[in-house]
This record gives C-alpha cells, sequence and structure tokens, in this order.
C-alpha cells in the first residue's frame, strides 16, 4: 500500500505523540543531568581525600630518615571509613613496598597502578566485585617513593546503580503518566472543535442562517469560524439566487409553451385553410426563436461562470468598433428618431466577438429606453499601459436608485410588464463577458436624466 493511499493521523494522535515525545527528551535530559550531577559529585570528593592523604603521607616522607611508625599511624587513620575502606602502598625507588596497609596485597599490583600518571585517578572494579579508586604519586624526597592509594567506592557505586534504576523506573512512570495525560489534554484541547463539528453537522440547506459565534469559540478557531460563517453566506446568497432564477426560468419558459399550446388548440380546433395554417406556423417559429435565444443565452452563461470560454484577446481600434456597432443598429435608431453619437480614440485589447455583443447589448437597452428624439453617446478612453473605458450614455427615463443594485440579476426587469421586449439577460450576459476580461462594468442612471454604463478594461 502506499503512503499516499495510507489515512492521517487524527489531530489527538499527533498531538499525543508530541507530547510523548517532548516529555521523553525533557524527562531523559532532566535524568541523565541529575545522574551525571551525582556521580560527579561524589568522584570529586572522594578524589580530593585521595589527594589530602597523599599530601599528608608526602609530609611525612619528608622527614629523614622516614619515620615507618607515623607512616604506618597515618594510612592506618583512613582504613575504616564511613563509606569504605581506604589502603595505600609506598614504593622505594626500587619498586619495593617500604609498607602498605593490611589488604593492599589484595588489590591491583603495582603494575596496574604504573598505568597511572602523576595524580591521575582511575576507577576499576576488581575480581571479588568492590569497585576502587585508584591514584598514584610520586614523593618529593630524594630519592623518590611512589605513593599508591586506593579508596574503596563500592558503597557509592552500589548508590549510583540504584539511582540509575529509580531514574529508569521513575522514567517509565513519567512517560506513562505522560500518555494519559496528553491523551486527556488532547482531547480536551481540541473539544472545540468537536462542538462546532456537532453544529455544522446540524446545518441543511433551510438553516444557513444558524452561523457559529466566534465570540465563543477560541481565539485560534475564530478565524476558521469567520471563515465558514462567510461561506453560509455565500451558500444563502446562492440558493436565494438559485430558487430565484428557477422561478424566473419557469416563468419565462411557461410564457411561450403556453402561447405556443394556446394557438395549437385554436388550430386543432377545427379545419384551417393553407393561410391560416401557415399564419400559426409563423406565430410559432417566433416563440421558438424567443425559446431557442433564452436557451442559447442561458448556456452561454453557464459556460463563462462554470467552466469558462476560452478568450481570443487581440488589438482593436476602438473608434473603429464602436461605429461598427452603431452602424449595425443605425435603422432601428433612425426609426425612432434617436441620434447616435462616436467619440474618443484608443486601442482595446478584448475579444472582438465578445466586445460587440457587450456593446451591442448595452446599446439596443438604451434604444428600448430613449424616447424618440433623444440621444445616444458612445465614448472611448484609453491610456497608455492597456486599460480602457467604454461608456454608453442615453437621453432616457433613467432608473430609480432602489433598482440599481438588481440589475444585473437574471430575467431582472425594473418594469415587469413590459416583459416582451427582451429577456432580462442583457446585463448579465455584460458582466459575465466582463468578468471574463477581467474588467468590470458600472451603471450610473438618475430618473427622467438618463442612464451612463461605463466598461472599464484592465490590463492582464
Amino acid at each position: 500500500m502506499s503512503l499516499k493511499s495510507a489515512k492521517p493521523w487524527s489531530i489527538t494522535a499527533r498531538l499525543t505523540l508530541l507530547y510523548i515525545v517532548s516529555a521523553s527528551v525533557i524527562l531523559l535530559a532532566i535524568g541523565w543531568y541529575l545522574h551525571q550531577t551525582l556521580a560527579e559529585t561524589l568522584a570529586q570528593d572522594n578524589r580530593q581525600f585521595l589527594l589530602k592523604e597523599i599530601q599528608l603521607l608526602r609530609t611525612v616522607l619528608m622527614e629523614q630518615p622516614p619515620n615507618l611508625g607515623r607512616l604506618a599511624d597515618e594510612q592506618s587513620e583512613g582504613m575504616d571509613l564511613p563509606v569504605g575502606r581506604y589502603y595505600s602502598r609506598i614504593l622505594d625507588e626500587n619498586g619495593h613496598s617500604l609498607i602498605e596497609t593490611p589488604g593492599m596485597e589484595a588489590l591491583p599490583t603495582a603494575i596496574q597502578f604504573s598505568t597511572l600518571a602523576d595524580n591521575d585517578a582511575a576507577v576499576q572494579k576488581i575480581a571479588d566485585g568492590r569497585t576502587l579508586m585508584l591514584l598514584t604519586s610520586g614523593s618529593k624526597t630524594v630519592p623518590q617513593q611512589t605513593i599508591q592509594i586506593a579508596l574503596d567506592i563500592s558503597h557509592e557505586a552500589a548508590l549510583l546503580a540504584k539511582y540509575r534504576r529509580n531514574l529508569i523506573g521513575a522514567l517509565f512512570f513519567g512517560l506513562l503518566f505522560s500518555t494519559l495525560a496528553a491523551i486527556f489534554v488532547a482531547r480536551r484541547g481540541l473539544s472545540p472543535v468537536a462542538e462546532m463539528t456537532r453544529h455544522i453537522e446540524g446545518i441543511t440547506a433551510a438553516q444557513l442562517d444558524e452561523q457559529l459565534d466566534p465570540a465563543t469559540i477560541p481565539r485560534e478557531l475564530s478565524n476558521l469560524a469567520s471563515a465558514f460563517n462567510a461561506m453560509l453566506l455565500r451558500l444563502a446568497k446562492s440558493f436565494a439566487q438559485l430558487n430565484q432564477f428557477s422561478a424566473d426560468l419557469a416563468h419565462e419558459l411557461r410564457t411561450p409553451i403556453n402561447n405556443l399550446m394556446g394557438e395549437t388548440e385554436v388550430a386543432l380546433s377545427r379545419p384551417r385553410n393553407t393561410d391560416e395554417y401557415r399564419e400559426i406556423l409563423e406565430s410559432n417559429l417566433e416563440e421558438y426563436g424567443r425559446l431557442s435565444r433564452t436557451v442559447e443565452i442561458l448556456l452561454f452563461l453557464a459556460r463563462a461562470e462554470n467552466t469558462g470560454i476560452p478568450l481570443r484577446t487581440t488589438r482593436l481600434d476602438g473608434r473603429a468598433e464602436l461605429e461598427a456597432v452603431c452602424s449595425y443598429h443605425e435603422a432601428l435608431a433612425e426609426e425612432k428618431g434617436i441620434r447616435l453619437v462616436c467619440q474618443g480614440q484608443g486601442f482595446l485589447y478584448v475579444d472582438a466577438q465578445l466586445f460587440k455583443r457587450v456593446l451591442s447589448n448595452l446599446l439596443l437597452n438604451a434604444l428600448q429606453h430613449t424616447p424618440n428624439g433623444g440621444e445616444i453617446r458612445l465614448s472611448l478612453d484609453s491610456a497608455d499601459d492597456g486599460s480602457a473605458s467604454v461608456s454608453v450614455q442615453d437621453t432616457g427615463c433613467g432608473i430609480a436608485a432602489e433598482y440599481q443594485p438588481k440589475l444585473f440579476d437574471r430575467f431582472y426587469r425594473v418594469d415587469p410588464a413590459r416583459s416582451t421586449e427582451g429577456t432580462g439577460l442583457g446585463l448579465a450576459i455584460v458582466k459575465s463577458i466582463m468578468d471574463l476580461h477581467g474588467g468590470s462594468v458600472v451603471i450610473t442612471s438618475e430618473p427622467n436624466r438618463g442612464t451612463v454604463a461605463t466598461l472599464y478594461f484592465t490590463p492582464k
């Protein structure tokens, strides 16, 4: 099984593992430090004791001739210590023993002592199981004698061994307790996540207003709660738009379908001649065309919003494009006595076909809502960085402020009674095409003073 298909660890498991590893490192570090501190303290005390004894023996050896009795007395003073026995031996310049404490002969030989440097201590375990600290040093007399001294530290070695066992036991139980504490702390710490999960699981499409309260959630999760609430708001808005779109779509399709059914039922109610059937078919064809245009526009909007439409951006002469669109609609404008004016110079970096569609939609809207004898002005303004703006200004009836926020909604009409004049999708198409170009569209209007629709194109 590949690592990618393996199920990731839960946050509780990760926190528990990290807590255990952290506790293990801390306990090991503390245990090692305490053990080394105790061992070094005991070793330093023992070495200081041996150095002090060597200094005393050196002082006695300075007397000439050597006082063996005093040496024996000095050596016997440390033979029975509370923590262990003390042994010493003094060798002459030829390596022969001048005097030594009882039991010294059973300890390491002179050869083993000779491996030590002057005043250098070493710890050695002998055959009978005892642990000794050995130290050797030369006297300051002529000829020079050698002082060999040993201290039985078996008790301290046993103490350190017991201390190590206690540390291991403490580490084991400490890790066991840390594991249990880590599981408890992790679950306790993640309880707000579980509460958020339970709250989220209870939210349905009909309960999108039941948001999380960031004030009751820990600070680390407040951003997540705010993002979730923002998502709920977007979903609620999308659901509302979808419901409204479904209702508007049903209304838009119902009218031509009812017309088709009614005319067909009338046609079938009695025999008719060829001209009557032809008239009915021509009427039906108009309704079919209306249905076809509505479906085509909806498909365009769906592609633009969900899958995107590939743009074929080219450099266009903006003034020529404005004049071409005006020329296309010139007949309708002359019929209503509306004057079309083009002004401005510059270049546009847009998809030629989509730009013409946007401009035609805006111009058709202006022609529909501009009274006879009015004027529609198309203006172009471009900059050196590739940005440009195109505005369509009319002298029509204008739009009240309360209607302006919904102008780009699908099937929305300011005057529902005038539904036969269009599908209510023109401005929705304009917005979708501008979104594809990375631009924007802004409409400003005042009742009885006209409307200005401005397209803003930004360089990519």
